[in-house]
């Protein structure tokens, strides 16, 4: 049972950077957008580190920390737009 659920949480891991990812073009306000695709990518790399697999670990860890700096980009590309 314990196999069964860290399968789980590696696929919850990949679902979560593949919302991120959605999130990213979708036409919502840039700073509402990054706050999303922060708190969605902070969840998957919860899940893949929950998961003990070294799969999901890994692709779901990087994934995410790839999708957490384009929200980090975005929030920096929000404020340079103000000046």
């Amino acid at each position: 049972m314990k196999k069964n659920k860290r399968n789980t949480l590696g696929y919850l891991s990949l679902l979560a950077a593949a919302t991120s990812i959605v999130f990213f073009f979708l036409p919502i306000d840039v700073e509402t957008d990054a706050i999303i695709i922060g708190l969605i990518s902070l969840l998957g790399i919860g899940f893949a580190l929950g998961s003990k697999e070294l799969w999901y670990v890994l692709a779901g860890t990087l994934s995410n920390l790839a999708m957490l700096g384009m929200a980090y980009l975005l929030l920096i590309g929000a404020e340079f737009s103000k000046l």
